[in-house]
């Protein structure tokens, strides 16, 4: 089973009209879901721009392949000689959650994580050792679906401090305050890091205190679309690639004429046209026990055109309208695209009406879908 994490944040600056001082991201790749949060130095334009390099250092290390620990080591090793240097330096937490539920965090001076289910909040239990000056916090644990992993700055946990608190809120604070909030259903993710933030933003005076952030990944069972399109470049591998998409876990469809009937033939299943009363979009086809089988290269240009719209707006009476749909709510998207030349998507009449042909539609729509935090798997035959 896909395990899929949705990732919730909220984020305010300490003064307003400022920047935040504090950045996160979230990094997706074929094996994990990579969440990082990161603490600049002050507050301001200043903290902003550090918090915002760590982050993104960290992405492309972790985007080149390296380790968790290997990003965790190379990143605290340059904050280390930034220290007191001027240069720009910031705390932060990665927190690395397999597809399977196996999540890592690893911290630099950041306060610890918490565990968040249905029915408890939980600090992780940490090794904690030095490294130079800098305090590092180690955890790791198992997620199963509903549960998560809640991530703060420490303008979180010492918020009200010397006031309120005499320490500042503190993780312990978070962890009542959060399981207060808790009723045995499903953990909402919004709403939960918007009250967390609420609290936490409450304890400082207006305009003082410091950049407050906090960052819920959250597990639960990830939908998965497969969407095949083309046929493969050489047909000796026909079945071998229609057998690769049918034993494929989740929802599936195929995008084009002939690719459907490589896949109704490996199914021994009857391939029909469906009749369209759509005057724009090409009519589909139907194969029984497939989601959607359509027109290949004209809907998916037509699918990408619409990716931008909100999901309720969506024109649900035409094919193309249906396809985005299932695109929107998918978690995981595997595509397999077939590189069978075809000189029909080379005609000027496609060109006129800039319609791409399927390899840079397949590669726009998959951008596209990167963008709005899809996963996606992409292999070419």
């Amino acid at each position: 089973m896909y395990i899929h994490t949705d990732v919730f944040a909220f984020q305010s600056p300490k003064k307003l009209n400022q920047p935040c001082g504090d950045a996160y991201g979230v990094f997706r790749d074929l094996n994990a879901t990579t969440i990082v949060l990161a603490d600049g130095l002050g507050s301001g334009v200043k903290a902003h721009i550090a918090a915002t390099m760590c982050v993104s250092r960290i992405k492309g290390l972790v985007g080149e392949g390296a380790s968790i620990r290997e990003v965790f080591k190379s990143v605290t090793q340059t904050m280390d000689k930034a220290w007191g240097s001027g240069d720009p330096f910031a705390v932060f937490t990665v927190a690395r959650i397999l597809n399977t539920g196996q999540a890592t965090i690893l911290s630099y001076e950041m306060p610890p994580p918490i565990l968040v289910n249905p029915v408890y909040a939980q600090i992780l239990k940490d090794r904690v050792y030095t490294q130079k000056k800098a305090i590092i916090h180690e955890s790791s644990c198992v997620l199963s679906k509903d549960e998560g992993i809640l991530l703060m700055s420490d303008g979180i946990t010492q918020a009200g401090i010397g006031g309120k608190f005499l320490y500042g809120w503190e993780s312990e604070g978070v962890q009542h305050y959060v399981e207060s909030k808790l009723n045995g259903d499903r953990v909402d993710g919004e709403e939960l890091v918007a009250q967390v933030h609420a609290k936490g933003r409450s304890y400082w005076p207006v305009g003082k205190g410091d950049d407050c952030s906090v960052v819920l990944g959250m597990n639960r069972r990830g939908v998965i679309v497969n969407l095949v399109c083309g046929p493969p470049q050489s047909p000796d591998r026909d079945s071998e690639f229609a057998h690769s998409f049918l034993r494929s876990e989740g929802i599936h469809i195929v995008c084009g004429g002939t690719t459907a009937k490589i896949i109704a033939n490996a199914a021994h299943k009857k391939l029909d046209v469906k009749e369209s009363d759509s005057p724009v979009t090409p009519p589909a086809y139907k194969i029984d026990g497939f989601e959607m089988v359509t027109e290949g290269v004209v809907t998916l240009n037509q699918v990408y055109h619409l990716m931008d719209e909100g999901i309720s707006d969506l024109p649900m009476d035409n094919v193309a309208g249906e396809l985005a749909w299932y695109l929107r709510m998918a978690d995981r998207i595997n595509i397999w695209e077939g590189t069978a030349s075809n000189i029909g998507h080379g005609q000027i009449e496609f060109k006129l009406q800039g319609i791409f042909n399927r390899t840079q539609i397949l590669k726009e729509l998959a951008d596209k879908l990167q963008e709005q935090g899809k996963l996606i798997v992409h292999e070419k035959w």
